[in-house]
């Protein structure tokens, strides 16, 4: 987990994503980094980047952005 936190933040029990939802750049990086990534289905991907957390089904889109499901604390 630690490797993504430059990314992502503490929340109460969880990870958000620390950048705004247009910093595909942030995404990509992140989810180079991750031993969890794992592509969700094309349909549901949003970064033309295979790799990216945008893309990954372990997220949950927040109002406010994204939450990393896997690496919940």
């Amino acid at each position: 987990m630690k490797q993504i936190l430059p990314w992502y933040e503490h929340e109460g029990n969880s990870l958000t994503f620390k950048f705004d939802l247009e910093n595909y750049k942030a995404s990509r990086e992140a989810a180079e980094v991750c031993t969890h990534f794992s592509p969700d289905d094309e349909d549901e991907q949003i970064d033309d980047v295979p790799t990216s957390c945008f893309n990954c089904m372990k997220r949950r889109w927040l109002k406010s952005g994204l939450e990393c499901i896997q690496l919940q604390i």
